[in-house]
């Protein structure tokens, strides 16, 4: 298994004022969950940034040329994370007590790698490990995840309240 740790100082507030409040957390992290899977979606299908902001690699000319060969079409082979869109389709979202987690099964057996390889990059991959795969974080919260958290915590606080956010 791998984590992705989250530090976003916005996000960790919010959701800290949702403990504080002592309700139950499980709907709000649900809403949270579904959020963040549209969002990482949404970065993967138009090939990135990141949510730290950075910008993707394009793929390598060996790659666009395996996904020829293949015949997937010439925008998923010039798309990185898009070969066979598969990826997308695993981003998934699990609630347990007072954690959300957001992440993909495809880390081990499917291919060498799996998408951890896609996450943080490796220098060796290919025949004889002799490949670089860049790093194309595509888990984790950017920070526009942190603007959408806090305000569906506010909404969520308010109407607890009784009150318009």
């Amino acid at each position: 298994m791998i984590t992705v740790e989250v530090d976003n100082k916005r996000a960790l507030d919010a959701l800290n004022r949702l403990i504080r409040s002592g309700k139950d957390p499980v709907p709000v992290l649900k809403s949270i969950g579904e959020d963040l899977i549209a969002s990482t979606k949404r970065r993967i299908a138009s090939g990135g940034p990141g949510p730290n902001g950075e910008t993707w690699e394009p793929n390598s000319p060996v790659t666009m040329a395996l996904a020829a060969k293949h015949g997937r079409p010439k925008k998923m082979g010039n798309h990185p994370l898009v070969a066979s869109g598969i990826l997308m389709d695993t981003i998934s979202y699990m609630v347990d007590g007072k954690t959300l987690y957001v992440g993909t099964d495809r880390f081990a057996d499917e291919w060498e790698g799996g998408a951890a390889v896609l996450q943080f990059g490796t220098d060796r991959a290919g025949r004889g490990n002799k490949v670089t795969i860049p790093a194309r974080p595509f888990l984790g919260i950017s920070d526009s995840d942190a603007r959408e958290i806090e305000t569906t915590v506010k909404k969520f606080l308010a109407s607890l309240a009784g009150k318009n956010p």
